[in-house]
């Protein structure tokens, strides 16, 4: 019996250190989320008092593409913190990740 519920107890141990690490990378994608917003913000902010050029503009939409891009991929670590269900985690990242490169092609 004693051989039984030791892997059980690794086993749990294990479980809980897993959900403790998604629960990090979730507040770590919802701060980098944060951070891209008040980017494209303030990058809006400064492409209205300032003379417009296509170049700046360009800039200001990749910004906002990849902000919205990093958003579903905060939502995609969410749901993956909040369910099993794999196949709603791996459809959430792969839209956020190609909004966030959509983005960084435009801004190029």
């Amino acid at each position: 019996m004693k051989k039984q519920s030791q892997p059980n107890v690794e086993e749990t141990r294990q479980n809980e250190l897993i959900q403790e690490l998604n629960q990090k990378i979730t507040i770590s994608q919802w701060i980098q989320f944060i951070g891209q917003l008040a980017n494209a913000i303030y990058l809006s902010q400064l492409s209205a008092i300032q003379p417009e050029t296509s170049g700046e503009l360009t800039n200001v939409v990749g910004q906002w593409i990849m902000t919205v891009g990093q958003g579903l991929t905060a939502i995609g670590q969410t749901t993956q913190t909040l369910t099993d269900e794999q196949q709603l985690l791996i459809e959430a990242q792969i839209q956020g990740d190609a909004l966030q490169a959509l983005g960084s092609a435009i801004r190029l």
